[in-house]
């Protein structure tokens, strides 16, 4: 008797991404998009943001610093903020 198994992993990858856009406001006023961003890698901003609109199904982080480092702030999917000293350089989802 032989008995075949078929065994099935599915595991996130850098390359998924999210699904939707991000929206974010730069320090002169001017909005920008990132349209379906990939999860893992940073993302930098061509400008610091004084508000995003996260209209993703994937939570996002945002960074002070240009290379995701520094202060911190989580926005969930489908969330917006705006702040009023704060202000991200870049963003990671995921």
């Amino acid at each position: 008797m032989t008995v075949s198994l078929l065994l099935t992993v599915a595991l996130p990858t850098s390359s998924q991404a999210a699904t939707g856009r991000f929206d974010y406001t730069g320090t002169d006023g001017i909005p920008s998009v990132i349209f379906s961003p990939p999860n893992g890698p940073c993302i930098g901003f061509n400008r610091p943001a004084v508000g995003v609109d996260n209209q993703t199904d994937t939570g996002a982080t945002l960074y002070t610093g240009l290379a995701c480092s520094g202060i911190t702030e989580f926005v969930p999917a489908r969330t917006g903020l705006t702040w009023g000293t704060y202000r991200p350089n870049s963003v990671r989802f995921g």
